[in-house]
């Protein structure tokens, strides 16, 4: 298939994007030789993904896709880009065989990939196109990380590698002038109203035919003049606009109302003076992104009212399982010293040592805690039977002491000044920065649904590693560099290994409450929970 035919085919789809298509099937056909880099470049929401996946479909390219963005290392890339490229060539399965998916260096990343691309069949064999969605928003990626990722394609004849770039590159961003380019500009007031006239508009029932093809046009260019063109808003935001707004707009028709004027039927103008509050209103609330949408259905808002009669209700939405329990295995690895993890999360210790531990810890601190409550109240009312410094006071363990004892502090933060009876920074209530490698061991530990045989199953950091990049946007684990409370914690962590380190930024009431739906009791795992 030609270059033209290519572009002609996808322009039924994706319109407005021929000329980006044609250059992009030109030098993406098998027919011509592989070049080693190709920079795509545009802002956020110019269908530069969707255009290359289309291309690469339409002529039947073997390709794998990376997302830089669910990348939380620059290590963690190297290792997607390992098992894209063989989940691509249907070796997936034999994962084992090139360094048990694991890639630690760009060095190491090149040997595999040769050996990976030279075990295909001889039909197979050909230009391979591996594409590096968002790589210019890799986090924790060194300066050369994108020249070592460039020179890809010249150590191995047969890869072509094409980076997706979200904003305009400098000159010799890749020390390296033959690299081409190609472009992706933002739409124009023109093509964008073409894109959503092409594309079906809103179903509304009981309006007429005609009347919604006569005034749908004019409607769609007041949106784009009044909304999208003053705020720079993409595609996607225009036709949801549009959607929310289309039904809003056509009320009066739809209701049978007369119109002004003694007229016998509704046009533009007239829906616009009547709907003039509309875009005001509805309009600007249209374009606040939002986790959880206002307009939420009867059974959602019933799985919400237990939140809201909790003891500390929160804003956050619910989560899926796997992201549940990463984020509960997080908060575990924050809140649990290290020292203590071969007692709650070794397999080899037995459960009755580590009940015991956990019990004789409980009485320690609530020892601690009461004994400080009570010389502090005896100081506040100067009592003259305070005991004097150094005989020691027995202390009566009930449920109410108990609950009274964890409730003066929260978890998430540090005992300083969190409750009247604390004093001095507390070891088990302040939150600690972990390294990944001990989010997966209390991942494995705390699963409540492991697989029947681990030998046989693949490996799941890959999985984990797109959730924790997921829960970081989210603001839900942050990076320990990044948290404010980490200087007194005494975790031992310095700048050296501030990158590397993570925690936890929400409630301990609503990891609790979220972690009992998938099955884990974040008490039994917790140092210094309730038995």
């Amino acid at each position: 298939m030609q270059p033209a035919d290519v572009a002609r085919s996808l322009s039924s789809q994706w319109p407005c994007r021929d000329i980006q298509a044609r250059q992009l099937a030109s030098l993406l056909h098998p027919n011509t030789p592989s070049l080693p880099t190709l920079v795509v470049h545009g802002v956020s929401a110019t269908c530069k993904t969707t255009i290359i996946r289309g291309v690469l479909s339409t002529l039947e390219v073997p390709h794998a896709f990376v997302r830089s963005s669910e990348c939380i290392t620059a290590r963690h890339l190297l290792t997607k880009i390992l098992w894209n490229t063989l989940e691509a060539l249907g070796q997936k399965d034999e994962w084992e065989k090139y360094g048990k998916g694991r890639c630690e260096h760009v060095s190491t990343l090149v040997v595999l990939l040769e050996e990976c691309l030279a075990a295909r069949a001889e039909g197979q064999r050909g230009k391979f196109v591996l594409v590096l969605d968002e790589i210019d928003r890799q986090r924790e990626a060194p300066q050369t990380l994108l020249s070592a990722l460039a020179r890809l394609g010249e150590i191995i004849p047969s890869l072509c590698v094409v980076l997706v770039l979200s904003s305009t590159p400098r000159p010799l961003f890749l020390q390296n002038a033959a690299v081409p380019h190609v472009s992706f500009p933002p739409y124009t007031r023109k093509e964008a109203i073409d894109i959503l006239l092409a594309s079906p508009m809103p179903l509304v029932e009981s309006l007429p035919d005609e009347t919604s093809s006569r005034v749908y046009p004019h409607f769609v260019a007041t949106v784009y003049d009044t909304l999208i063109g003053p705020t720079a808003g993409s595609i996607p935001t225009f036709r949801s606009i549009c959607h929310q707004l289309w039904p809003l707009f056509v009320a009066p028709v739809v209701q049978g109302e007369a119109p002004p004027g003694g007229n016998a039927e509704w046009d533009f103008t007239r829906l616009l003076v009547k709907n003039r509050a509309l875009f005001r209103r509805q309009g600007e609330s249209a374009l606040v992104h939002r986790i959880v949408p206002e307009d939420t259905s009867a059974p959602s808002k019933t799985l919400r009212k237990p939140l809201a009669t909790s003891a500390a209700p929160s804003a956050l939405p619910h989560l899926p399982y796997f992201s549940t329990l990463i984020l509960t295995s997080a908060y575990l690895a924050s809140h649990t010293p290290q020292r203590l993890d071969t007692i709650f999360f070794s397999k080899f210790s037995s459960s009755s040592l580590s009940a015991r531990n956990k019990r004789a810890h409980h009485r320690r601190r609530l020892k601690v805690l009461s004994q400080a409550q009570a010389e502090d109240r005896a100081a506040g009312n100067d009592d003259p039977s305070t005991p004097r410094k150094g005989k020691r006071t027995k202390t009566r363990i009930t449920k109410s002491t108990l609950s009274s004892a964890f409730a003066t502090s929260s978890a998430t933060t540090s005992a300083v000044g969190g409750g009247a009876g604390i004093t001095g920074p507390s070891t088990i209530l302040s939150a600690r920065p972990f390294p990944l490698e001990r989010l997966l061991a209390i991942y494995h530990a705390v699963d409540p649904n492991p697989p029947e045989n681990p030998i046989n199953t693949a490996a799941v950091a890959d999985q984990i590693y797109a959730e924790l990049a997921t829960l970081r946007r989210l603001r839900l684990v942050v990076p320990a560099s990044g948290h404010v409370g980490f200087a007194s914690t005494g975790s031992g962590n310095t700048s050296a290994d501030a990158g590397e380190k993570w925690c936890v930024n929400v409630s301990g009431d609503w990891i609790g409450e979220l972690a009992k739906g998938i099955g884990v009791e974040v008490g039994e795992w917790l140092a210094g929970g309730l038995d």
